[in-house]
């Protein structure tokens, strides 16, 4: 008694710890409810104008970014265009000079033509980014290459020999190519030289692409940054990556990409990298410039902004999760009170009867609905047990007729087979009577699962009499579940639809399989017939019926439906019969109820 009374106070105890509610009710406890509403009004806000922030800040730090490098861009296309038009008027120097037509026409070259020869051979030495100046005849063929003059058939650079060929304005012009087919890239001036309006050579200055980046882009652009020239025909003549020659996919994206960014800032993916792309057009030159701009770059600079607001809403959390504990407990105070009434259903004294208020109102309502409800539950309860006594005698009364009918013809047609004979009647007689004084003698709805395997078999002993050898019974019943209980007339009327509907209509000899085991806290009976079967749709209709506990007089399956129905009124919903079938293969019913001992059945 008095440990009754330790653990009642413990639980009551329990009950008034504000922890055992929360870890009890979970996502459904005042505190988490609490706290999400608070979270809701901190929190979300916070991130909502947290959100606004980061973006203006990404928004005015990007436009920086792009002042930045379109300046940055201005001023390489200045110093590039500087360059190339010294160098574009070094090479119209030389090709004007008068001292070269000699030379073009093949006669006696004097000392001044060999001091312009030492001129082309010393600019490649004081311009870094110059490769060579070739001063090329037409006449005879020949080129000074370094200071020395060679047959073109010995000159191994010769790429800008067809573009010569084709050129037919006096400015000349610029070409982007490899040298001999290999190494380096070259942006090649080629001005001809004309004697008496006749075009009788020219001069050629090779500038090595990749020596100009050096000396005009690389101190300005790093960390991926990227830059580009293309000519007019959209060909690349100068980038820090000699592949980009090559790659002529990458190359048709940023050409097109490029297009636009004259106008506003695009991204692209650059060898797997997203980039800004800035574009601008050559002062003086038919040239496109293209800046690149990994995004990441400028991305990294808000890693900051972002773990700040991360921080900020983490510490947001923590100061919501503490907010709604305190509100919680204040919470409680009340509950408790009203919980403290409902486990000792009679009012705190903390509450007195002059403290007219809202709390003192709920425990007078509740009491008020704790009497009333006693009250109804006992009128409940006494209903439903008439009710449920009412239905199972009904359904008593409804299954008895229809076995003994089915008996009474069996006998009849006996006795008039066998005329004169009374033994096989005699037998069938003391069957029948064995069966009706034993399931409707006893009192009760259950009885133990041995006494109903006796009177199944009594029932097949008549059955057998009846129909001879149509079907030949194998019992597979577990010993451990004789000892329990299950409702009467149980087996028989499945056994009776296997024989009705599986059996006669296959015509021929059949197996009647019936099996019982204990699984877990259940037992399972399986009536299994190699009988006719079932097609689909009604195995499945049945099964419905089944399942919803539909039962009606009328149809080929009273008895399954009567077992079904006796067994979820005495057991409950969760048990009651499942049918498998196939056509023409048979069918299979299985019983399911709870273990329960006949000292323990209701």
């Amino acid at each position: 008694m008095n440990s009754d009374k330790n653990k009642s106070k413990k639980n009551t105890n329990g009950r008034n710890d504000n922890w055992f509610y929360i870890k009890n009710f979970r996502i459904n406890s005042l505190f988490w409810r609490t706290f999400l509403l608070v979270s809701m009004l901190l929190v979300i806000p916070f991130l909502i104008v947290g959100i606004i922030f980061y973006s203006n800040i990404m928004s005015t730090t990007k436009d920086e970014i792009i002042i930045e490098n379109s300046s940055k861009l201005e001023s390489i296309k200045s110093v590039v265009d500087n360059v190339l038009n010294e160098c574009d008027m070094m090479s119209s120097y030389i090709a004007s000079n008068d001292s070269a037509q000699p030379f073009m026409l093949g006669s006696e070259r004097g000392t001044q033509f060999m001091q312009l020869v030492s001129f082309t051979k010393t600019v490649p030495l004081i311009y870094e980014y110059i490769d060579s100046v070739y001063m090329y005849s037409e006449h005879s063929n020949t080129a000074f290459v370094g200071g020395s003059e060679q047959p073109m058939n010995e000159i191994r650079d010769d790429g800008w020999l067809d573009s010569y060929e084709s050129l037919d304005d006096r400015r000349g012009m610029i070409m982007t190519r490899i040298k001999n087919d290999t190494y380096p890239p070259l942006i090649t001036i080629i001005k001809p030289i004309y004697v008496s309006d006749e075009k009788m050579g020219a001069v050629i200055m090779n500038i090595n692409s990749q020596q100009l980046y050096r000396a005009t882009v690389s101190n300005r652009y790093s960390n991926g940054q990227e830059f580009f020239m293309l000519d007019g025909d959209d060909k690349l003549m100068m980038t820090r990556d000699i592949s980009y020659f090559e790659k002529s996919s990458e190359r048709e994206k940023l050409l097109s990409a490029s297009v636009g960014a004259q106008l506003l800032p695009e991204t692209l993916d650059i060898n797997g990298e997203e980039c800004l792309i800035l574009s601008c057009d050559s002062d003086q030159f038919d040239f496109r410039y293209i800046s690149t701009y990994p995004v990441s770059l400028f991305e990294d600079k808000f890693d900051s902004v972002r773990w700040q607001i991360a921080l900020v809403a983490v510490i947001l959390l923590a100061f919501c999760f503490i907010l709604a504990y305190i509100a919680t407990v204040w919470s409680y105070s009340p509950l408790r009170e009203i919980i403290s009434f409902l486990d000792t259903a009679n009012p705190p004294e903390s509450v007195s009867t002059k403290d007219q208020n809202e709390l003192l109102y709920i425990m007078d309502s509740i009491k008020l609905h704790i009497e009333d409800k006693e009250k109804m539950e006992e009128i409940l309860e006494e209903r439903m047990k008439l009710l449920k006594k009412a239905q199972y005698d009904m359904l008593q009364a409804q299954i008895n007729p229809h076995f003994l009918y089915n008996t009474l013809e069996t006998i009849n047609w006996m006795a008039y087979e066998l005329s004169n004979s009374d033994n096989p009647v005699s037998e069938a007689l003391i069957n029948l009577a064995s069966f009706f004084r034993n399931t409707l003698s006893q009192q009760g709805y259950l009885i133990s699962i041995s006494d109903e395997i006796k009177y199944t078999k009594d029932y097949l002993n008549i059955l057998k009499l009846r129909y001879g050898d149509l079907f030949d019974i194998k019992w597979n019943i577990d010993n451990a579940v004789l000892s329990y209980t299950i409702i009467k007339i149980c087996l028989q009327p499945i056994i009776e639809n296997a024989v009705y509907h599986g059996f006669k209509p296959k015509g021929g000899k059949g197996l009647l399989v019936i099996s019982g085991v204990l699984r877990d806290d259940n037992i399972i009976f399986t009536v299994r017939d190699d009988g006719a079967g079932m097609d689909p749709e009604t195995l499945d209709e049945m099964n419905s019926r089944l399942s919803q506990n539909i039962h009606d007089n009328k149809g080929s399956h009273i008895g399954l439906a009567n077992v079904n129905e006796r067994i979820k009124i005495i057991f409950g919903s969760d048990y009651g019969l499942k049918v498998e079938s196939s056509l023409g293969i048979g069918t299979c019913v299985y019983v399911t109820i709870p273990a329960t001992k006949a000292d323990s059945a209701e």
